[in-house]
């Protein structure tokens, strides 16, 4: 619930690519090509001859963008006019020719072969291979590295090791690598792409709170601690986010199916004053674990109900739990959802931190027959580099690690609260007088063995 308001390698590295320097196949009668490389001078080109079987006699032309030139048995000397004009080898034997790799006039020189494989047999990384094998024109050339997922860049993945995030499963990694050298024109080339799978995801039950008190009893205090009041407490006014209500634990009982619910209504809300120097509007109810239970990573999953209504906002949420010590967004906060009533089909699931602050990052999906008609199920998976939300075990947005947005590595608590009013929900119309939120349960797994609850 919003408070709204290259790594450049100095290595001598280099690729042969299929597109830019691979030699065409051997021609008939041809065992090997020609091949052409750029002296280490870097000033002329030479051949090493194409071999032929016994007895053939070839002769030769130098081709320069495609056109026969002027030029020596075993080398070529271009002009600086030549600069940036296609240079090949040909063989001729008869009607038969040979063809050598093509080399771009006045560009950095590649030969050898690398490629990208996994570190080890755990996948968990993947590295760039090669380079031992590897030589340029000129050897003060720079070698540069990118990373990819699919299309994309991978941001701040520029060295020779790339580690496999869960952002990564079920796409194309590969690389790039830029090589430049002073005089000469720089050369990029690919390597091979490699698919990581999706890993199966195993959730086992670490915690949960399913709210089977009798009727009428209040949340587990041992789990649960009320925060009352309308902010101005805590520093706060409105909760940062201009709410109308006072929040109060006794706006909230365990019904007699089994269901935490909290009600919000306007009867006796005028027994408390609001930072907005009036009585107070509305009443309802706030929870948060704070200081009782704490979350690191995991599933974290409730079956809610909510209220439809103009100005209603019913929300299901976590703060970092060093908020006294860094104030919000630093902090950090993921929305497991927001249910505003006038979006009645609407689910919303955020992650808020320093770079996107009220904004947030996430997504909204559409809820079939609405979230107030009966329970959904909202769930988050936290894991250390990925956030995704499910509704009704449905996958509907994911956000990576990529950025000092990520704050989402350390303890947090829960929250639970049904505001009326607000910046995010809009004004409550004058036609509402009641709502309800209801937790008909609150579960948390651990992902492959990942997360942690902290009991203080």
């Amino acid at each position: 619930m919003a408070m709204r308001s290259r790594v450049i390698w100095g290595l001598i590295a280099i690729l042969f690519t299929s597109l830019s320097f691979s030699t065409p196949a051997p021609a008939a009668g041809a065992v090997t090509n020609p091949v052409i490389s750029l002296a280490s001078n870097a000033k002329s080109v030479t051949v090493t001859p194409g071999k032929w079987s016994a007895g053939t006699k070839t002769t030769y032309a130098w081709l320069l963008d495609g056109k026969a030139v002027a030029g020596s048995r075993l080398s070529f000397t271009p002009t600086s006019k030549q600069k940036g004009m296609t240079l090949q080898y040909k063989e001729i034997s008869g009607k038969l020719q040979a063809l050598s790799n093509t080399y771009t006039i006045g560009q950095v020189f590649l030969t050898g072969a690398i490629s990208i494989a996994f570190t080890d047999e755990t996948n968990s990384a993947l590295t760039l291979k090669g380079f031992q094998l590897a030589t340029t024109v000129p050897k003060t050339a720079v070698a540069t590295v990118q990373w990819f997922r699919g299309a994309f860049e991978v941001k701040d993945a520029t060295t020779a090791n790339y580690p496999v995030s869960t952002g990564d499963e079920d796409s194309e990694i590969s690389a790039t690598i830029t090589y430049t050298a002073k005089g000469f024109t720089p050369v990029t080339a690919s390597t091979n792409e490699i698919s990581i799978p999706l890993k199966p995801r195993t959730y086992s039950l670490m915690w949960a709170d399913e709210f089977n008190q009798p009727a009428g009893s209040p949340v587990d205090p041992n789990i649960w601690v009320p925060q009352n009041g309308d902010g101005s407490a805590f520093g706060n006014r409105g909760w940062g986010n201009a709410e109308r209500e006072w929040y109060t634990e006794k706006n909230s009982s365990i019904d007699a199916s089994g269901s935490l619910v909290i009600n919000a209504t306007r009867a006796g809300a005028n027994a408390f004053n609001c930072y907005y120097k009036a009585p107070c509007e509305w009443i309802s109810s706030k929870f948060v674990t704070k200081d009782k239970v704490g979350f690191k990573y995991g599933r974290i999953e409730a079956k809610i109900k909510g209220s439809t209504g103009l100005g209603v906002w019913g929300a299901f949420w976590l703060l970092g739990a060093n908020i006294d010590d860094r104030l919000w967004p630093w902090c950090g906060e993921i929305d497991v959802t927001e249910l505003l009533g006038r979006s009645p089909d609407t689910n919303y699931g955020t992650l808020h931190g320093p770079l996107s602050g009220g904004g947030g990052r996430g997504g909204t999906t559409d809820i079939p027959g609405g979230f107030a008609n009966d329970y959904h199920t909202y769930t988050i998976d936290w894991l250390p580099d990925q956030i995704t939300w499910y509704l009704d075990g449905n996958r509907y947005a994911s956000v990576n690690k990529s950025d000092k947005d990520w704050v989402f590595d350390h303890e947090f608590y829960l929250i639970m609260n049904l505001a009326m009013g607000g910046n995010f929900s809009g004004p409550v119309a004058d036609d509402v007088t009641k709502a309800t939120l209801s937790f008909d349960y609150i579960r948390m797994y651990s992902i492959n063995g990942i997360g942690e609850v902290i009991k203080h």
